[in-house]
């Protein structure tokens, strides 16, 4: 007769303990929630995109970036999509929703908060184009960027990290 081992239950908040009496350590996981803002730019039905060069593993973006202190979420948007994409949007864009990505890392959870917006640009743009980002204020190198255009049903396909998550409210 096999016998079900009692689940293992909390002793504090500290330590855990098995069945067996077994101490293992615990670590509290922290919770870190990082506000960032991305756009949607749309243009004759393709949605703007770019990947690294440098790191051809990583999978297709939108532009966006973090919250910075005492900014609103709509001039963080506009702030990062001029500085990455070296555009200017021609009007406000506009919120579309928030969603909550979460990570986890060794001992913290970060919750990336993304604030979505969208935009449409009107004139003539390039198929493609390079722009170098970048951080003066953590000290990363600047990290090479190639834009692009995709057909914004494809996208809900080839985003990564779940850019594509607010898309819907755009098709």
């Amino acid at each position: 007769m096999s016998r079900t081992p009692p689940p293992i239950r909390a002793r504090s908040k500290a330590k855990w303990r098995s069945s067996a009496s077994t101490k293992l350590s615990f670590f509290p996981m922290t919770v870190r929630i990082i506000n960032k803002a991305l756009i949607y730019a749309t243009w004759q039905g393709d949605l703007l995109v770019f990947d690294e060069p440098d790191f051809p593993d990583l999978l297709p973006q939108v532009p966006g970036g973090t919250i910075e202190a005492k900014e609103t979420q709509l001039d963080a948007a506009m702030r990062e999509f001029a500085e990455e994409t070296g555009l200017t949007p021609p009007h406000e864009p506009a919120f579309l929703t928030r969603i909550d990505h979460r990570a986890a890392h060794l001992k913290e959870q970060v919750i990336h908060r993304r604030h979505f917006f969208h935009v449409a640009l009107n004139g003539s743009f390039a198929t493609e184009w390079l722009r170098t980002e970048h951080f003066p204020s953590t000290g990363e190198p600047p990290v090479l960027m190639r834009f692009f255009w995709i057909p914004v049903k494809e996208a809900l396909l080839h985003l990564g990290y779940e850019h594509q998550a607010a898309l819907p409210l755009i098709l």
